[in-house]
């Protein structure tokens, strides 16, 4: 079994969405690190809100939808509290996307 590569993980994590807005993680500026070593894998998120009670969820949903990847053997993920979440690290597209939605930032 070959180990899975950055790249292969940060794909897989784009079908993984913001709890409240239909869009990946990344596009929500979440995403602030990917580090893969072997089959172990390490992901951190920039949570926008302390209290944000979907950050379990979005643990649960990174862990699941990679350890399905072949050559992961595990996954820890951080959540970068001590990180700034700001409302200009997403995208174009995620933009539009909540726009759509009735989503202001």
């Amino acid at each position: 079994m070959s180990a899975v590569t950055k790249d292969e993980v940060i794909a897989a994590l784009e079908s993984v969405h913001d709890a409240h807005v239909p869009a990946s993680l990344r596009g929500m500026g979440m995403l602030s690190g990917v580090r893969v070593d072997g089959g172990d894998v390490y992901v951190e998120l920039c949570i926008p809100c302390m209290a944000c009670p979907a950050t379990s969820y979005l643990g649960e949903q990174i862990r699941e939808r990679l350890l399905a990847l072949a050559g992961v053997v595990s996954v820890e993920v951080g959540t970068g509290f001590h990180l700034r979440w700001d409302r200009g690290a997403v995208d174009d597209e995620t933009r539009a996307l909540m726009r759509e939605h009735g989503i202001q930032l």
